[in-house]
């Protein structure tokens, strides 16, 4: 009995070694992520198809919050411009967006920049950093998101405000923000700093409106949020708090279900199912009012024909 079961046990692991392991950008290198990529638009002709695709590739990849900057030559962040090592909230979001809209690896990453820089400016005042004020707008003026809140949440539909202080935020910035610069003396560190701060006082206040769909609705629409939708979460404003959207994520579609994917903050890129997560929502310290849906489009550049 003890043999029988032992090559039972034997078989099951040697089965288990076998099979195809999951494909995940993380553990590939960059030729194996390009050719990866190539798979998945050669599969998937629909756009959402390949949102759920690159997005399941990058489940496993470590949070890191703030990983991407301005590359070497950037003035206050010389952190690289794209990995697929390490990523949070936005910057999975990001490089979901573009590997989703372009095959050819090179091109996504250009694309990138575009996604991540108003009007593909790579400088640090130019990248979206205010999802409210910066990130949607930005984006949907590009041509790479369409808003549908209102087309999910309908009557339900509701609209929060928040003065945007870019100059407080610049204001605040510490050292541990200016990254990638190692060789700095203390003075040369303390002397960028107060650049920064002062790139910050060319910013007027402004008034940021985002619509949403209450949590409290989110079960009965839910069905008729599309796969690949982006979802921001809706927080209450608070004074001491410098925006309303305060994380981002994907909604897609596997095995007839709504999963919700995203970076989670101190662990992983991960999926769950979209009812539990955002059930647990409804209990933070800081009230989650609800979500802004915006879906993913292909935009004209992309469609013009060469010239």
């Amino acid at each position: 009995m003890r043999i029988s079961l032992l090559c039972l046990i034997l078989a099951a692991s040697s089965r288990a070694a076998d099979a195809p392991q999951p494909l995940r950008f993380p553990r590939m290198n960059e030729d194996e992520i390009a050719e990866t990529l190539r798979g998945i638009h050669q599969r998937h002709a629909r756009l959402q198809d390949r949102v759920a695709a690159v997005s399941e590739a990058f489940l496993g990849t470590p949070y890191r919050l703030g990983p991407l900057g301005e590359g070497p030559d950037g003035d206050f962040d010389r952190d690289p411009l794209y990995s697929f090592k390490e990523l949070d909230c936005t910057t999975f979001v990001e490089e979901v967006m573009a590997l989703s809209l372009e095959s050819d690896l090179d091109r996504a990453k250009l694309l990138l920049q575009k996604i991540r820089y108003r009007n593909g400016v790579v400088s640090f005042a130019d990248r979206n950093h205010f999802p409210e004020a910066d990130w949607l707008p930005n984006n949907q003026a590009a041509g790479f998101l369409r808003d549908i809140t209102r087309e999910i949440a309908g009557g339900r539909t509701r609209i929060a405000r928040k003065r945007i202080s870019k100059r407080a935020w610049y204001a605040s910035r510490t050292l541990a923000d200016v990254a990638g610069f190692s060789h700095d003396s203390a003075a040369q560190s303390e002397s960028r700093l107060q650049d920064l701060h002062k790139a910050g006082e060319l910013y007027a206040d402004e008034i940021s409106t985002v619509a949403y769909l209450p949590l409290e609705a989110l079960p009965a629409a839910l069905d008729r949020i599309p796969s690949g939708a982006v979802a921001n979460l809706v927080r209450e404003d608070q004074p001491d708090k410098p925006v309303l959207i305060t994380h981002q994520l994907f909604i897609v579609v596997k095995d007839g279900r709504r999963w919700v994917r995203h970076a989670a903050s101190g662990r992983a890129v991960e999926e769950q199912p979209a009812l539990d997560y955002f059930s647990r929502c409804s209990n933070s310290a800081w009230r989650v009012k609800g979500v802004n849906l915006n879906e993913i489009i292909v935009p004209p550049a992309l469609t013009a024909p060469p010239k």
